[in-house]
């Protein structure tokens, strides 16, 4: 297997505190089928973490989705910019396709790298 055909270990985002450091950046952007988070990381190629709810259905369309999501980031690669921690949360949607997913992660990734932090809405909590 080519090196370009290879998904590697090295291109992945993983564990807690990397997936929190980029949503705690606050640099987002969204479609009908994802919604990307983007941090800026220092090193030459940028990295995918993927979440996928319950809510989406069962394991099987879960994992087909992170599949898909994978997929379309291994081919785009070299459309996104280098040096970007990525956070795909997929969204329900209908039978997506790998050609939809390609589509949406290029454009909703630059998006998000383009879009300036967003504060969060704070929870109303009853004052006690």
């Amino acid at each position: 297997m080519t090196a370009r055909m290879r998904f590697p270990k090295t291109r992945r985002l993983s564990g807690n505190k990397a997936f929190d450091a980029v949503f705690a950046a606050k640099r987002s952007a969204s479609n009908r089928l994802l919604v990307v988070y983007a941090l800026k990381n220092s090193l030459s190629y940028s990295r995918l973490g993927i979440s996928v709810s319950r809510r989406i259905g069962s394991a099987v369309r879960r994992n087909r989705i992170k599949r898909l999501i994978r997929e379309a980031f291994r081919l785009e690669r070299d459309q996104l910019p280098a040096g970007y921690d990525f956070v795909c949360v997929a969204r329900a949607s209908e039978k997506p396709l790998l050609a939809d997913y390609r589509k949406a992660l290029v454009t909703v990734a630059a998006r998000a790298i383009a879009s300036k932090a967003s504060p969060r809405r704070e929870k109303n909590t009853p004052e006690g």
